[in-house]
Parts: structure tokens; C-alpha cells; sequence
């Protein structure tokens, strides 16, 4: 594990992180238990309002709540910088936006007023935004020219979604109001999301996966290159009311090149040992890899892309096949070593420690075969969920499976804590 270019002694308190990552599965249990109720109805329109709560629960609930934990453990640790008061900022940004998450989903399920949603959520993102990106104005490097680019797509996300949820929730008349969801829609996926995946990998992928480096052409160019031609798409799209075929294809290309790059690293990783979180990652690379297709084909073909399956195919290929494969892949590598970490740091403060314990290392925190079997339960969730598509009544074994999958996630993390907890005590 190569940690040369890191500032470990700058890590926040594990606690800081931390709080994301044991709330996100809860997310997800709370996504597959509606899927099950929603049952084969999710099928029939993509704006219903159940399936706008399953959607955010997925994207603000788990994928963004483990993205606010990532950012506030790396930023310290790769660019040095210290966030202020860091337990104090990560309660308050955690609570409003697990309470903002629920209030959302909860009022598209439910009928509830989604004023306090907005506030909320508002006050949560633009305060994560705000606070981040000033810990950011004073360094400099690739991974945080990412961070910043997909800081800022998270504004334009985040803006056009409470702009959106104004509309909703007052039911005013909101001109190009389709156009404005489809582009909050990718530049949550693709923007933020998609980015800060892509900039995360650049740091944790050759550290975690002991690969050689990212090319630093490719680390220099990419993300601002994919932000750029976004915005392009964003203007065209607004100015001429559909979609731009061939910015469409060159988004899709930008993505292919960090999918192909990444693959090449991993054949090329200097250990050849099994590791379970190469699993996580493969199986996220073909998601990507078949969205993009499925993405350049209704492209190309129009007919295609008004088929009624067209949306929700993307959106599983996209959110389940790749995004929530990656970040369950890079959960049982960070929480691990955090734990590892912050064990190693007590153990050796002479100030604090009265005892010397044997530290676990990073493969007994979380054993492989605990994160292998939640990986293959996940997996068959996916596929049950995929074939739904010409099956509807399978959806209800795909949420089935779904949901014993997020709970042996919370359950793995859970267990790596309570460890951590035994061996702290045990130092003291």
C-alpha cells in the first residue's frame, strides 16, 4: 500500500467519516423495502412519485452520504488542508442531510409539505459546498482539480434540484421544466457523481489495488475535459430544447477512457493475490461500459430511447451496475484502513496507549469472505433487478435480495467498528 504522498498525520477523527458510511446501507435497506412495495408499478412511468423516492433514496441517501464522508477523510489527507472543526461540521452537515433525505423522499411518498425538505437539503449541500470548497482555494494537484469540478457540479445538481422541488411542492409553472430535470439528472450522475469517482480512483486505486499510476496526461485532462464538454451539452441542450447526439458520444467516450485505463491498471497491479474489491470494481466497469453503449445507441437511435424501458435500464446499468458497485468496492478497502489506521496512531501515542496489543490487520477488520458474500448477493440483486425489465413480478425477489445485501453491508462496517471499539480498549 503506497502511502508516500499522503498526510496520514492530518486524518480527521474517525467518527467524521465514518457517520456517512454506517448511514448510507440504511438508505438502502430503507430503497429496498419501497422497491418491494412499489412492486412491477415502478414500470409504468419513470415520474411517479414512488419512483422519485426510490430515486433519491439511492442518490442523495446512499450514493451522496457516502461522497460527503469520502471528501471530508481525503481532503485532509491528500491536500493537507484541515476542515474546521471537523466532528462539529460533519454532525450538522450528517443531520441535515439524513433528516433532509428522509423529508424528500418521505413527501413524494406521502404527500408531505416539502418546504423543510428544501431548507434542509439546501442548508446541507451549499454548507458542504461552501466548506469544502474553501479548504480547497489553497492547493493544487489532479485529484483536486476533480474535487473542485465536481464541487461545482454538485451546486448545478443541487440548484436545479430545489428548483425543482420549489415547482413541485408550490405548483408553479416552470418553463422547459422536462429539459431541467433530464439536465439535473446528468450532472448529479455524471457530474458529480460520475467526477468524483473518477477523481477518487486516481488516489485510492493505485493505493488500495497496488497498481502503477493513473497517466498523468490523463489525470491532468480528463475530468476538466468531461466538465467542459457537460456544460456544452447543458447550453445546447437548453438552447435547442433535445439532445445533442454527438456531445452525448464524446461524454460517453470521456467515461469509456477512465473505464479502459482503470481495467488496464488492474491487470497490471503488482500483487496478484485475490482481493474481493476487484470484484466490486470489474463488474462496475462493465455497468459503466454497458450504459455507455446503451447510452450511445438511443443516441443514434432514436427510436430506441423512446422505448418505455430505455430510462430505467440506463438508470440500474448506471446507479446499480456501476456506481453503487465502485463505492461498496471502496468502502471495504477505506473503512478498513481508516480503522487499521486510527488503531496504528493510538497504539502509538505514548501519551494515550498503557498497553501493547497486537493491531488486526486491514483482511481481519472486514474478511474477505464476509465482503465476498454481500458482493455475490448484490450481484444477484442486480441481475434479478436487470431481467425485471422482461419479467416485471421479479422485481419483488430482486428488492428481497436487495435488501439482505444492504443489511449484510451495514452489517460487515458494524462489525469492523465493534472491533475497532475491543482493540481501543483493549490500548487504553
Amino acid at each position: 500500500m503506497n502511502t508516500a504522498n499522503l498526510a496520514l498525520q492530518q486524518t480527521p477523527p474517525l467518527s467524521v467519516p465514518v457517520r456517512f458510511f454506517i448511514t448510507a446501507p440504511l438508505f438502502g435497506i430503507l430503497a429496498s423495502l419501497l422497491l418491494i412495495y412499489i412492486g412491477s408499478d415502478i414500470f409504468n412511468s419513470r415520474w411517479g412519485l414512488n419512483t422519485l423516492a426510490l430515486t433519491h433514496l439511492f442518490t442523495l441517501g446512499f450514493v451522496s452520504m457516502v461522497m460527503f464522508g469520502a471528501i471530508l477523510q481525503l481532503l485532509p489527507v491528500v491536500a493537507g488542508t484541515v476542515i474546521p472543526k471537523p466532528v462539529l461540521t460533519s454532525t450538522i452537515i450528517h443531520f441535515l442531510l439524513t433528516v433532509g433525505s428522509l423529508s424528500l423522499t418521505g413527501g413524494f411518498i406521502f404527500g408531505y409539505d416539502l418546504r423543510i425538505a428544501i431548507v434542509l437539503l439546501g442548508l446541507s449541500f451549499f454548507g458542504f459546498i461552501a466548506i469544502v470548497g474553501y479548504c480547497l482555494i489553497q492547493v493544487k494537484g489532479n485529484i483536486i482539480v476533480g474535487m473542485r469540478l465536481s464541487l461545482l457540479a454538485l451546486l448545478i445538481t443541487g440548484g436545479l434540484g430545489i428548483i425543482l422541488a420549489i415547482r413541485f411542492a408550490y405548483g408553479i409553472t416552470l418553463p422547459l421544466a422536462m429539459i431541467l430535470v433530464n439536465i439535473h439528472l446528468t450532472w448529479g450522475l455524471v457530474g458529480w457523481v460520475g467526477l468524483l469517482i473518477i477523481a477518487i480512483a486516481y488516489q485510492v486505486v493505485p493505493m488500495f489495488q497496488i497498481t502503477p499510476q493513473y497517466n498523468a496526461k490523463l489525470m491532468r485532462w480528463l475530468i476538466p475535459t468531461l466538465f467542459i464538454i457537460l456544460l456544452l451539452w447543458t447550453l445546447a441542450y437548453l438552447w435547442l430544447g433535445s439532445n445533442i447526439g454527438w456531445i452525448s458520444i464524446l461524454i460517453s467516450l470521456g467515461l469509456a477512457t477512465f473505464v479502459a485505463k482503470t481495467l488496464h491498471l488492474q491487470i497490471k497491479r503488482l500483487r496478484k493475490i485475490p482481493d474481493v474489491t476487484l470484484d466490486f470494481w470489474r463488474v462496475g466497469a462493465v455497468g459503466l461500459l454497458l450504459s455507455i453503449i446503451l447510452w450511445i445507441a438511443g443516441t443514434i437511435w432514436i427510436k430506441l430511447a423512446n422505448q418505455p424501458f430505455y430510462p430505467l435500464l440506463l438508470f440500474i446499468l448506471f446507479i446499480g451496475g456501476f456506481v453503487l458497485m465502485v463505492i461498496q468496492g471502496m468502502l471495504y478497502k477505506i473503512i478498513p484502513f481508516l480503522v487499521w489506521l486510527h488503531l496504528q496512531n493510538q497504539q502509538l501515542n505514548p501519551l494515550k496507549t498503557m498497553n501493547m496489543v497486537r493491531i488486526p490487520h486491514m483482511k481481519q477488520i472486514i474478511p474477505s469472505k464476509l465482503a465476498k458474500r454481500q458482493f455475490w448477493v448484490y450481484l444477484i440483486a442486480l441481475s434479478c433487478t436487470i431481467l425485471a425489465l422482461i419479467f416485471p413480478n421479479l422485481i419483488y425477489l430482486a428488492g428481497i435480495i436487495l435488501l439482505g445485501s444492504f443489511i449484510l453491508l451495514e452489517y460487515n462496517m458494524l462489525k469492523a467498528l465493534k472491533l475497532y471499539r475491543s482493540v481501543l480498549i483493549s490500548l487504553q
